[in-house]
């Protein structure tokens, strides 16, 4: 077996070009590993080096399960460099979440569409009460605790001269669209009701363990709704309400700080401006800051939940989107995983040691007793 050696990779990303790459996926994974099972040679006793986001490790500690992953080998002229591992279903890790800014926002209420705006402040003072958020997922135990495996979590951040004490005291903050798995296995989702309270809507039947299951939840407007399919059409659905918005003059009030550019109690202080005036602001994970920490949160949903075709939008029927495969077209959207050029210089450039396009962990490098790299593992479970 040819073999590329890590003292030598480092100068790969200028010899080879991005369309030289050829790749052969392997069918017999097996005798492969039987191949390289034969290299153990005191490797478990070699002191190696952590380089950057990637470790090299002993080729004997070489895992592979045919259920879940493949194994493809890359060359380059005809030279072989190496095999990559990747799940069968798995997302980017280089480009994990995206979002789609594809559109001009508007942030008047009083139709003139005067008041120009970027995604973050439509959808969190604007366009807050529509919600469409799903993907598939497996799960080999339930959550122990409500908030181990919250899909999204909305909060009523602000909400104006009716409830001046929201920012006064963060546990006064409430849920406005909160997706969870409770501790029974059912998808749930929490939201604030007409009299202040909160109320919980779950699936009647909890979610199937040790298989792949599809969840969803929408919020349109007072109206909400969870539910969980799988590939053989069981599935479980529930939905709830406002019974009218959580207090009726939040609305008018905030439509009338949105077009007269007037400050609400709560914002405290400042000048408003069409952009920015009104009196109810709804966080979101996928806004500012936010976002890039919710990458790591969603990333770890796809190392432990096998998470792939996620997404969040507004206005999606319910598992109408299970069985795509492009979801290009959402503002938020997790990207599949593409064997190319473009992947395979990623990787080459995070070993020469000039980028770190996969965070720590992500990137795994096995290697023979003379550093000669055998496999490259970016398997994310």
């Amino acid at each position: 077996m040819k073999k590329f050696a890590l003292a030598t990779i480092f100068l790969v990303s200028a010899l080879f070009s991005a369309d030289n790459f050829t790749f052969e996926k392997v069918n017999n994974p097996k005798e492969i590993l039987s191949q390289i099972s034969t290299k153990k040679q005191s490797l478990k006793s070699k002191q190696i080096p952590q380089v950057r986001a990637y470790t090299p490790l002993p080729i004997d500690q070489f895992v592979f399960d045919s259920n879940l992953d493949e194994l493809t080998s890359v060359s380059s002229g005809g030279q072989f460099l190496f095999y990559l591992a990747y799940n069968k279903n798995q997302g980017d890790p280089t480009n994990f979440l995206i979002k789609n800014i594809s559109e001009n926002y508007r942030c008047d209420y009083n139709g003139t569409n005067e008041a120009n705006c970027n995604f973050d402040l439509y959808h969190t003072r604007v366009e807050y009460a529509l919600n469409s958020i799903g993907g598939w997922f497996y799960f080999s135990g339930y959550p122990s605790s409500d908030d181990d495996f919250v899909l999204i979590s909305r909060m009523n951040s602000q909400r104006g001269s009716v409830e001046p004490l929201m920012l006064d005291t963060s546990s006064y903050r409430k849920p406005h669209f909160k997706v969870f798995v409770d501790t029974y296995g059912k998808l749930s989702v929490t939201f604030t009701l007409v009299t202040g309270g909160t109320q919980t809507v779950s699936t009647p039947q909890a979610i199937p363990l040790n298989t792949n299951v599809y969840l969803q939840a929408n919020n349109s407007g007072i109206n909400y709704e969870v539910g969980w399919t799988t590939l053989d059409g069981t599935s479980s659905r529930a939905s709830g309400s406002h019974q009218g918005f959580s207090i009726p003059a939040d609305i008018d009030e905030h439509r009338v700080g949105r077009n007269t550019q007037k400050l609400c109690v709560s914002d405290g202080g400042g000048n408003a401006t069409k952009e920015t005036s009104g009196c109810i602001t709804i966080s979101s994970p996928f806004v500012g800051q936010e976002f890039n920490s919710s990458k790591n949160k969603y990333k770890t949903f796809s190392k432990y939940h096998r998470m792939t075709n996620f997404f969040w939008d507004y206005g999606v029927d319910m598992f109408s989107d299970m069985n795509t495969t492009n979801l290009s077209n959402k503002p938020i959207y997790q990207s599949s995983l593409s064997i190319d050029a473009n992947l395979i210089n990623k990787i080459l450039s995070d070993l020469s040691g000039a980028t770190n396009y996969f965070n720590n962990g992500e990137l795994r490098v096995y290697i023979d007793e003379n550093y000669n790299v055998i496999v490259a593992d970016i398997r994310a479970y």
